[in-house]
């Protein structure tokens, strides 16, 4: 079962500026300019309806030949995911591709993907936060399936705890779920 939805963009394709929205202020800003010389392999944005653990709606990446504008919603279909621990936290990316494209209407899957864009993708996460001193673990890919499945838990804990501030929801979830908070490589 294919899945669509939209992902607004916080980053464009090729920047090495890191925005973030607030969900607050409903706003996107700076946040920082990437310490090193990486830049972000694909559009970067997130799943407003989706909280994920580290308290920020559900990133996503969107497989595209465009850089598009930070705020700009695009139409997606979720391929995977990969699994990520930063500096402690479980922070789930989703790997999306444009909809809305016909030159990419036939990839359906994380394996359709040429396997160099995937390792640009885990080797730019891995690298990104070096110079800050920051501890990052990709744990690996994941199919459509576990993507959706992650998708729908992370509506859930938005309905749920989206109006909680984000310090307070992630000791709150430290303490139900553990597991999704360990400093330690699964």
């Amino acid at each position: 079962m294919e899945k669509k939805l939209d992902v607004i963009i916080e980053i464009p394709k090729h920047s090495n500026v890191k925005y973030e929205y607030d969900r607050v202020t409903k706003e996107i800003s700076v946040d920082r300019i990437l310490y090193g010389a990486n830049v972000y392999p694909q559009n970067y944005g997130f799943i407003k309806e989706a909280l994920d653990w580290d308290g920020d709606e559900l990133d996503a990446l969107v497989i595209a030949d465009q850089s598009f504008t930070p705020g700009i919603k695009v139409p997606v279909r979720i391929l995977g995911a990969m699994e990520m621990i930063d500096d402690g936290e479980t922070d789930t990316k989703l790997i999306t591709v444009i909809a809305c494209d016909k030159r990419y209407e036939h990839i359906k899957t994380l394996k359709q993907l040429p396997e160099h864009l995937k390792a640009e993708i885990q080797n730019f996460f891995e690298q990104y936060k070096t110079l800050q001193e920051k501890n990052v673990k990709v744990l690996g890919f994941q199919d459509a399936k576990w993507a959706m499945n992650e998708y729908e838990e992370c509506k859930r804990m938005m309905k749920q705890y989206g109006d909680m501030p984000k310090k307070e929801f992630v000791e709150k979830m430290m303490q139900i779920h553990p597991e999704k908070y360990s400093k330690e490589e699964k």
